[in-house]
């Protein structure tokens, strides 16, 4: 052994100071060198570089700085990849490789490659006739078979000539060329084509083109065609301005055939609109602060709803509407304080042009909120503030100012140590409305008045009780709570309209509510109760309908239990329907291969005589080999029919996942007639993701 070391530390010596550009070191059973060429012989390992290599037998020219490898070649070079092979030819000066009959696999890629022969010129690999996978290497199941690959390993960019895919042994479909990045970095090029066959569309193709020219920005333009209606192009652009900041802005155009608008009775043949989202925390503030603040933006503008729809990849993704809101949201919270600025715009483009114009928007909207606080520093005593500001308006130019005041101030105390609580509170509301440039409007109301102001004075007494106690292993708590609403003197000046809703404070009430949880040995709820009475002494509402005393008897129930169930319920008993005036309900079975849940939603209107009620089913269930078989189901029981649903499976495997299924889809669309409508759709779609390729969905409409 000793002479062993002596030997591999005499060559690597010699082989070091003979090129100074090519280090090699041997550790080998047996060495011998004749002039500038080194053989060994017996468990060869080599070391040059990042490259660690092992065969049964090397032959080395140091001065042609050339290496062949001969018998069970393994090579591994750092962290990119690492290779089998029965032969290799290493030209180490001009960075040259030659592979025979070789394994390759690639550690960031995860993928591997078999074939006859490989070369390698200094940082581009290129593969003739073989094939490659990321699964099981005795039975992959997939794989693609090509004439020839070249990857780029400083870009790792591949380009794939001729390939054939196949599902175990079977082909399933010729390209030509793929080029794809096997990094994880964005870069720019083009995406994965997206198909799909719809009943009144055609065939659907999109082309996306992806620039990244910048890590805090990049740029989506991708143009579609569809056979039977016609062609468009979307762009998204996104970027992040601080690390914790982003949005994007997204916009779209797609013309319709004349032809198709006339078979469809559309309304518009041209579909455009565009979107900007944009989220930022810290604003004004430090993440080192206490102060916080954040700004939101979500604005939309279209014409059509086929704007989203013809971009959607998803039953999620589609307008499930002809409205659509805008919102901007600006906050600045401190211990004490809080304000904030919003807006919401309103679009509603089943609407005729003027119809729009005479639609109320809410820009801008003020809060200003002082939190609870002690008075003259007393704990028993404390006040808060609120006020609002609502600006109404329309294009047509009419307008409301709506402003509002809160103040309460509260006094709290308790009985039998803590036992029993008290607070009562005074709470003065003042709310001042201002109509402009709404004479017409005024006086179809029969209003005279060009303002509404309302001054109250309520109180409030509010008695409570927090009680706990264990029972063995488990633990019970109880809240019990009466509160009661009075007022005490009210102004009214001027008159309201039905554009808005001014009375914010409570009319005389009395509300009593139990709430009880319930916790097993390990801390865990297994039965959460509520029931509430609101008892009502003068009406909520001035409709035509009489005078209602007691509001709906409400008890919400949650149960776990068998480990695996939950039920739950929310209803609400009216009497004076003698009946159960609303409910939502569901039951829920959830273990390690199974989630399934039946929902049912029922309510009744007493002032419309609407009337909705339905049922929906979700169910998955997770096969130990790996599968996750779902179906959801939705019913109408008024109309007695099936409303929505949907079948599919999704495969999971480690090279590969894909998900199937067949699933019920309404598409709103205007018509000609500016009536919102809808196209009933089934639709059967695939999507799959190649580890590590990336995903490919397709898919087929038909109308119904």
């Amino acid at each position: 052994m000793r002479s062993f070391f002596i030997l591999f530390l005499s060559f690597a010596l010699l082989l070091a100071s003979s090129s100074e550009k090519a280090r090699v070191q041997f550790l080998a059973s047996k060495v011998e060198r004749s002039g500038s060429i080194v053989t060994a012989e017996g468990s060869v390992i080599v070391y040059y570089k990042d490259l660690i290599l092992q065969a049964e037998r090397v032959v080395y020219d140091i001065d042609r700085s050339v290496m062949d490898l001969f018998g069970n070649v393994s090579l591994t070079k750092g962290t990119e990849y690492a290779l089998l092979s029965d032969h290799v030819h290493l030209d180490l000066k001009n960075e040259r490789d030659l592979f025979s009959d070789y394994f390759l696999t690639g550690f960031e890629t995860q993928l591997w490659a078999k074939g006859k022969k490989a070369e390698r010129i200094d940082k581009k690999l290129e593969l003739e006739k073989a094939f490659i996978s990321s699964c099981d290497v005795e039975c992959p199941d997939w794989h693609i078979e090509f004439s020839s690959v070249e990857y780029n390993l400083t870009t790792k960019w591949m380009d794939i000539w001729n390939p054939t895919f196949y599902i175990r042994k079977t082909p399933v479909f010729y390209l030509p060329y793929i080029g794809t990045s096997m990094e994880k970095k964005r870069k720019s090029g083009l995406l994965r084509p997206s198909f799909g066959v719809s009943d009144r569309d055609g065939f659907i193709f999109d082309q996306p083109l992806y620039l990244a020219p910048d890590p805090q920005w990049d740029l989506q333009i991708t143009p579609q065609y569809r056979v039977d209606r016609g062609a468009g192009i979307y762009t998204t652009f996104r970027f992040v301005d601080t690390p914790d900041s982003g949005g994007y802005v997204k916009a779209g155009y797609f013309r319709t055939k004349q032809s198709y608008v006339e078979d469809y009775d559309l309304k518009n043949r041209s579909h455009y609109g565009m979107e900007l989202k944009y989220e930022r925390p810290k604003v004004f503030t430090s993440a080192y602060g206490d102060d916080t603040d954040g700004l939101y933006v979500d604005i939309t503008y279209l014409n059509d709803p086929d704007y989203i729809n013809l971009q959607a990849t998803t039953t999620a993704e589609l307008a499930d509407s002809s409205q659509v809101q805008s919102r901007v949201n600006y906050y600045y919270n401190t211990q004490n304080n809080y304000a904030g600025v919003y807006g919401k715009y309103f679009i509603d483009t089943s609407l005729s042009d003027g119809e729009r114009r005479e639609t109320f928007q809410n820009v801008p909207i003020i809060q200003l909120h002082h939190y609870q606080n002690r008075l003259f520093g007393w704990n028993a005593l404390q006040y808060s503030a609120d006020y609002r500001f609502n600006n109404y308006f329309t294009e047509s130019g009419k307008s409301i100012q709506f402003q509002e005041v809160n103040l309460p101030l509260t006094f709290y105390t308790s009985f039998f140590d803590d036992y029993f609580k008290f607070s009562v509170s005074e709470n003065l509301y003042y709310s001042y409305s201002a109509y402009r440039h709404m004479d017409e409007t005024l006086k179809a109301n029969g209003v005279e008045s060009d303002y509404y102001s309302l001054f109250r004075n309520y109180h409030t007494l509010d008695f409570y009780s927090d009680l706990a106690r264990s029972y063995g292993k488990e633990f019970h708590t109880m809240q019990l709570r009466v509160t009661y609403n009075k007022p005490s003197f009210s102004s009214e000046k001027g008159d309201t309209i039905e554009e808005i809703s001014v009375l914010r404070s409570p009319r005389e009430n009395l509300n009593m509510s139990v709430i009880n949880y319930l916790y097993g040995a390990e801390g865990e709820e297994y039965l959460y109760y509520r029931i509430t009475q609101p008892i009502l002494y003068e009406p909520l509402e001035e409709a035509d309908l009489a005078f209602k005393r007691y509001g709906d008897l409400e008890q919400e129930i949650r149960m776990k239990f068998m480990k695996h169930y939950e039920f739950y319920t929310d209803l609400f008993f009216s009497y004076y329907l003698h009946s159960v005036s609303a409910a939502t309900s569901y039951i829920k079975y959830s273990k390690s291969l199974y989630d399934i849940m039946l929902n049912h939603f029922y309510k009744e209107t007493l002032k419309d005589g609407r009337t909705s009620d339905f049922f929906s089913m979700n169910g998955t269930y997770r096969s130990e080999a790996g599968n996750d078989w779902y179906a959801n189901v939705a019913y109408d029981n008024l109309n007695e029919k099936v409303s929505r649903w949907g079948v599919g499976i999704h495969f999971f495997r480690n090279c590969w996942d894909l998900d199937i299924g067949v699933r019920d889809e309404i598409k709103p669309i205007l018509t000609s007639a500016e009536e919102a409508d809808s196209i009933h759709n089934v639709t059967l779609y695939f999507k799959i993701n190649l580890v590590p390729f990336g995903e490919y969905q397709h898919a087929f409409e038909q109308e119904l």
